[in-house]
């Protein structure tokens, strides 16, 4: 019954504690917070793996500035060759570029005349 006990504890604590390593797989607030975050993780490759993750869940949450001020981290401070930070920038610029020109379309629309 103690030993029982002794292993849930451990297999409870076990949990937790890869569960703060892995950050519970949820956004960071910003992407200081984020690329803050990382000092407490040692390895540069496990650092990349975070911040990529993070900078993946702001760009599916339209947050494209935070996305890429993280990967332009990892770019300039990490792994100057991680062809996944370069690939969240290119793809969160697209998409900022596309919400700019909707937004010009936008008022194109309810302002007759306007960039004519």
């Amino acid at each position: 019954m103690i030993m029982k006990r002794y292993l849930i504890i451990v297999l409870v604590m076990g949990l937790a504690m890869s569960l703060a390593l892995t950050g519970c797989a949820q956004k960071a607030e910003s992407s200081k917070d984020a690329i803050d975050a990382t000092k407490s993780i040692e390895t540069v490759e496990e650092k990349v793996t975070y911040l990529v993750k993070q900078a993946e869940a702001f760009y599916k949450s339209e947050d494209f500035q935070e996305a890429i001020d993280i990967a332009q981290y990892i770019l300039s401070s990490l792994d100057k060759d991680s062809q996944a930070a370069k690939s969240i920038i290119e793809k969160a610029k697209e998409a900022l570029s596309a919400k700019a020109q909707a937004a010009v379309e936008d008022v194109k629309k309810k302002l007759p005349g306007f960039g004519q």
